[in-house]
């Protein structure tokens, strides 16, 4: 059974409401930009955090992780994408652990290859990837 309605017709469209708040930031971990880096030597600055650093030189790569810039918890991804090999390197007052074969300085294994360096406590760093 069906019931029409004779002689009822839709009124206008009422007026649009009112944009809602802004939603939170996005996931921890999510990449939000990438940093191009071509020289030899780079230092990682405020700006990286979330970000994912390409580095890409026919040269070694020397990526400084510099101090009192990251805070417990932050990420800053790097991938190596030219043929020279990227070292990390701390700065003053900074601690980098890895299993790297030298683990205070782990270098990304070969091109395209990627790590996380993730600050754990104040000027305190562990970097996970494929390193050696």
């Amino acid at each position: 059974m069906s019931i029409s309605l004779i002689g009822v017709t839709t009124g206008p469209t009422g007026p649009t409401g009112p944009t809602g708040p802004t939603g939170a930031t996005g996931a921890a971990g999510a990449i939000l930009g990438i940093n191009t880096q071509t020289g030899t030597t780079y230092t990682l600055v405020a700006g990286d955090l979330n970000d994912l650093v390409t580095l890409s030189n026919a040269g070694g790569i020397t990526l400084t992780v510099p101090p009192s810039v990251f805070s417990a918890n932050d990420t800053v991804n790097i991938a190596q994408f030219g043929a020279g090999q990227v070292t990390l390197a701390q700065g003053a007052g900074v601690t980098i652990n890895s299993t790297g074969a030298t683990a205070t300085a782990p270098k990304l294994r070969a091109r395209w290859s990627s790590a996380s360096i993730i600050c754990t406590a104040s000027n305190t760093f562990l970097v996970v990837g494929d390193i050696e």
